[in-house]
């Protein structure tokens, strides 16, 4: 049997349901139960009747009306057993399937899931919740692979084998309200909702070292034979708002929210919070604004307002403390959704929390976080850690600091759980190499620069290797250069990024007497106009000239041999100049760029790159037309064919500007 207390579901009746089967004789006392909130009651009857029953309609009713009880306990996995058994007799009521798929979903069987939910968008395309069904399947495994970047760990020295939830902070960090029925609360009755004693209200402090003490309920008048939780505290542990439900045979009291103040004596008597006149209604889960004009609460039906699924989140205002509240207000279909939305919270910077199985989810119920803009919620999941595929609810913050308590029922109870975003570390680790021999490059200067102009420089170490630490949610750049050497750039960025991470950066000096091919530069079947695919590779050339621009090149075109010397002469001439005129239109001055045209007169020298790839290609191979003539397949001729067609820069001086210095020739 579920663990969850009395004052969680006292609440969870829907207005009516219709059971399209229609009751019968043998089901009107369990139906009574149910439809009172008397879930547990209903169960013990439901599960005597189905033993006896043997038509297949009837079973198929009492199979949905064992699933409805036990999913209002927030009791995921009977709930599936019985609706799954509701939806292979066929039974009537399409929820069937919806709330078979949400439990599914508890189960994180993610893949039979979306198939419950899609037969149910058939069923009833205009309800949102299969939509949203679907999508939650189809998010929830990329959520799991990529988790916020909390931390969350159970608050093992408050947690008992009872139940422990709803946290709220008293007069410091070091003070933490919270609700359970462990032994030492005052209900000793079970209810006929849970089969589970009432609950109350306790505290627990932790002293200096960290230690908490054992919690204790809370001295006063608040705690009652009645079920009390779900409380939240507002200047510094002064005041109280929470939950009251009470129980009383063959009828459903709901709940009420009552104000206490901290007095010397311990708490006061509650005071009922007239929110509604009508006392039949049920409102629990209070959330109040630091200064006391905005209470937030949850109900599933006010008499003359309209709500918009199950249980909705509500809010009333008044002018000043001492005003009467004005007329509820429904938090509208941002927040609200056809499934349930409960135990909100109001931080202090009003940003609203709340828990939700209506909106996309991990399964069960998750935390969601909801800030205005213009009058407009933007509502998002917290996603793992803090969600999990079971029920995750009753946040709870002190203070602006992503730091806090929330509970959930991932473990054997419901507990509460601490959760904290640690301060996110970003790390730069990386080394400096030569592009041709790829050997570490030693005391070579490599420079950080953030967007904010913060600059940090170190020598590369013996075996080319550097660190820094960056700060987060900035843009950046690493250079690094060495004498006789080409600078190399590197830009990245930690803006966007939740967790923490260490950019691993080789940065590949190249040698300035060397010949550099440029990769990926295709030009139309003769023809010297450039291919959009090329421009990657020449985006990259011209990072190059900006960080070195002290230097001058000569950028050549080279052809295979096939075809007439004077027009692979031309073609060659015509696509180094459509590179010069690329360069030119980024910003390249003219001056600093040389086309030639080589034809077929240059043919590749393998390196030994090119020599590791082709097995049949050696070190020092020249791609001579003899060369390529005496190889054995077509194949083979067409590769070194394709290395003869390309495009290569020099250095010719690296004093832009200045004196001149050629390279090449001797050097």
């Amino acid at each position: 049997m579920t663990n969850l207390k009395y004052f969680l579901i006292a609440f969870l009746i829907f207005s009516s349901i219709s059971n399209i089967s229609g009751q019968s004789k043998i089901t009107k006392k369990a139906d009574a139960a149910h439809n009172t909130g008397e879930y547990f009651k209903a169960v013990e009857q439901y599960e005597k009747i189905f033993e006896k029953l043997s038509e297949k309609e009837d079973k198929a009713y009492v199979s949905f009306m064992l699933g409805e009880s036990y999913r209002k306990m927030m009791n995921a996995k009977d709930a599936k057993k019985w609706y799954s058994r509701a939806v292979r007799y066929k039974y009537v009521n399409p929820l069937a399937t919806l709330y078979y798929a949400d439990a599914l979903k508890v189960s994180q069987q993610y893949v039979e899931a979306k198939i419950q939910y899609q037969d149910y968008a058939k069923l009833v395309p205009d309800d949102e919740r299969g939509k949203a069904g679907i999508e939650s399947c189809e998010m929830a495994l990329d959520w799991i692979n990529n988790p916020a970047g909390y931390v969350v760990e159970p608050e093992a020295d408050i947690n008992s084998v009872f139940d422990d939830f709803c946290p709220s902070f008293g007069q410091s960090k070091s003070e933490v309200y919270f609700t359970s029925d462990r032994e030492g609360a005052n209900g000793k009755d079970a209810s006929n909702i849970t089969g589970k004693s009432f609950s109350d209200i306790f505290l627990v402090q932790k002293d200096r070292k960290g230690a908490w003490s054992v919690p204790v309920p809370i001295p006063g008048k608040v705690n009652t034979s009645a079920s009390e939780g779900a409380a939240v505290l507002i200047h510094e542990g002064a005041i109280m708002y929470y939950s009251s439900c009470k129980q009383v045979e063959g009828a459903n009291m709901g709940c009420k929210i009552y104000k206490s103040k901290q007095t010397p004596e311990g708490w006061s008597e509650g005071e009922l919070i007239e929110i509604i006149g009508d006392s039949s209604v049920s409102i629990s889960h209070p959330a109040i604004s630091e200064d006391e004009l905005t209470l937030y609460f949850v109900s599933d039906s006010i008499p003359g307002y309209k709500t918009i699924g199950g249980k909705d989140i509500w809010y009333v205002q008044r002018p000043s403390v001492n005003a009467k509240w004005g007329k509820p207000v429904n938090a509208g279909k941002q927040i609200n959704t056809k499934g349930d939305e409960k135990f909100p919270f109001i931080s202090k910077s009003n940003i609203l929390y709340f828990s939700s199985d209506g909106h996309p989810g991990l399964g069960g119920l998750d935390i969601f976080k909801a800030e205005q803009e213009n009058g407009i919620w933007k509502v998002s999941n917290m996603k793992p850690p803090i969600n999990s595929s079971e029920n995750d609810f009753g946040i709870t913050m002190y203070d602006e600091t992503e730091n806090g308590y929330f509970t959930s029922s991932r473990g054997k109870s419901i507990d509460i759980y601490e959760f904290r975003k640690p301060p996110l570390i970003f790390i730069v680790k990386g080394t400096v190499v030569n592009s041709s021999t790829e050997e570490p490059l030693p005391e070579a200067k490599v420079t950080l620069t953030q967007q904010n102009g913060k600059q940090m420089d170190v020598l590369s170490a013996s075996d080319g290797s550097f660190i820094f630490n960056i700060d987060a949610d900035i843009d950046f750049y690493v250079v690094a250069e060495k004498e006789k050497f080409l600078r190399r750039r590197i830009n990245e960025s930690t803006k966007g990024l939740k967790v923490s991470k260490t950019f691993i950066l080789k940065l590949d000096l190249g040698p300035m007497k060397d010949v550099f091919e440029l990769p990926n530069i295709e030009y139309d079947v003769a023809d010297s106009t450039l291919r959009p695919e090329s421009m990657v590779s020449l985006d990259k050339l011209v990072d190059l000239l900006s960080v070195n621009s002290n230097i001058t090149i000569e950028l050549s075109s080279n052809t295979d041999f096939r075809g007439s010397d004077d027009y692979n002469y031309k073609l060659s001439k015509g696509r180094a100049n459509s590179v010069v005129k690329y360069l030119i239109s980024k910003g390249i001055k003219a001056d600093r760029l040389t086309p030639v045209g080589n034809g077929e007169k240059n043919p590749k020298v393998v390196d030994a790159h090119i020599a590791a790839k082709y097995d049949f290609l050696k070190y020092g191979d020249i791609l001579s037309e003899e060369f390529i003539t005496k190889l054995d397949t077509d194949e083979k001729k067409e590769i070194c064919h394709q290395l003869n067609r390309r495009t290569e820069f020099r250095v010719l001086r690296d004093d832009y500007g200045m004196n001149t210095i050629k390279f090449g020739g001797g050097q």
